[in-house]
């Protein structure tokens, strides 16, 4: 009798195993979604690949063979995301070079005019053996903030600045 309540309580059930599918999240992608119309309209330079965005980026460039890789990325949020500082600060970041404050700010800041209006542009290169660069330009257009963002190996953002600039010159708001 021990043997038979034994057994029953080592009895194992099945384990099932389930896929479901991942719900759409609200958030990033819908801001990007939603930023859309009161957006911005772009010519991607000869060459370049222009994929769908996803997340919070409004689209990705793929960068034709260079010297090196090099991406595009453009993205759009509602507000003033933080700030000019904190943006580029977390560029700045994102190469490994050290945060800058306000009073340095306006003597890394460059402008490219547009259609749609001034662009505030920056470029950074990290420092080490694999050198790394941003190019990176904002602008505010309808309470939006778009950002256009150039990284890569030195070499190739380099090769691809004035295609990326030339770009940046052309954009147009959805009034213009």
């Amino acid at each position: 009798m021990i043997t038979l309540a034994l057994l029953a309580a080592c009895r194992r059930d099945d384990i099932e195993v389930r896929r479901v599918p991942k719900e759409d999240q609200p958030g990033a992608s819908a801001m990007a979604d939603s930023a859309r119309p009161g957006g911005l309209h772009w010519t991607a330079p000869a060459g370049w690949k222009q994929l769908p965005g996803n997340g919070m980026r409004v689209a990705t460039f793929e960068i034709p063979d260079g010297p090196g890789k090099a991406e595009v990325t453009v993205i759009a949020l509602p507000g003033d995301v933080g700030g000019e500082l904190a943006n580029v600060n977390r560029w700045r970041g994102q190469i490994a070079l050290a945060p800058i404050t306000e009073a340095q700010l306006a003597g890394m800041r460059s402008s490219v005019g547009s259609r749609a209006g001034e662009i505030l542009t920056y470029d950074f290169t990290g420092g080490g053996v694999k050198r790394t660069r941003v190019l990176a330009g904002m602008i505010r257009v309808s309470g939006v903030t778009w950002f256009f963002k150039l990284m890569g190996d030195e070499a190739a953002v380099a090769a691809t600045r004035p295609a990326f600039l030339k770009m940046l010159k052309g954009l147009k708001g959805d009034a213009a």
